[in-house]
């Protein structure tokens, strides 16, 4: 089995595991603040420890929940957010899934994102962007939709600058709460915008997905867009650079 064949694997057996046995008392519990930032949850430690079991194998492990878990035989680095939006996951709202990112001599090479809501599996590696449905093996390219009406604002919730300025703009949005997954949409929808401190478990398999977007990444503001006139337009709004 080979890499993208075991984070396949992996995200198969949470998804079946969800659709089959649904959650259960352990995966609703809080539990220690993880390498995130964030307290993690028994569904985030039940996902990243299958992800473990498939992975460790290939190399050092750079887990959202756990942090590094080392691997001494190579130099390869798996970055890992076991649950993207597990805030949604445990309040039953369908957009939620997995990320992950493979370093080969630190530089991104491969990213798999997968929605865990309805199976959707996102690929990117030498051939591209492919998109696919998780239990299946079929995959095929990623083709930019130019007929998108709405972007995505991750965090809006929490904004201090853009959500007043969008507003002004009349630009619409939808804040799904799930980053890395949101990213993998980003050739669907009008643009991505985040706001606020970006971890690597977030951005790392998105970054790679979006490479030939427009992409704009500084502080704690990041901007993707398929289309050099929206992503102008919001651009503007907070810096003087087109």
């Amino acid at each position: 089995m080979d890499f993208l064949e075991a984070v396949r694997a992996a995200n198969k057996t949470i998804f079946l595991l969800l659709q089959s046995e649904g959650l259960n008392e352990y995966h609703h519990q809080s539990f220690a603040v993880g390498a995130g930032g964030d307290k993690s949850s028994g569904i985030d430690l039940a996902a990243e420890k299958i992800f473990i079991d498939y992975l460790q194998p290939f190399g050092t492990i750079i887990s959202e929940e756990s942090g590094i878990l080392v691997n001494k035989q190579n130099n390869v680095q798996i970055i890992l957010d076991p649950i993207d939006g597990s805030d949604n996951l445990l309040s039953h709202l369908p957009y939620y899934g997995t990320s992950v990112a493979l370093r080969e001599n630190g530089k991104c090479t491969k990213a798999i994102v997968t929605n865990l809501a309805n199976g959707d599996i996102y690929i990117k590696e030498n051939d591209g962007l492919q998109k696919g449905h998780l239990l299946s093996p079929l995959l095929a390219p990623v083709c930019i939709n130019s007929f998108s009406k709405v972007g995505i604002f991750e965090r809006s919730y929490c904004s201090t600058m853009v959500a007043k300025k969008l507003k002004q703009a009349g630009i619409k949005y939808r804040s799904p709460g799930a980053f890395a997954l949101s990213l993998a949409y980003a050739h669907d929808v009008a643009f991505v915008l985040y706001e606020g401190v970006m971890r690597i478990y977030d951005v790392e398999a998105g970054m790679l997905m979006c490479e030939d977007l427009y992409t704009y990444k500084e502080d704690e503001l990041f901007l993707v867009s398929k289309d050099k006139e929206t992503f102008d337009k919001i651009i503007r709004l907070f810096t003087c650079k087109a």
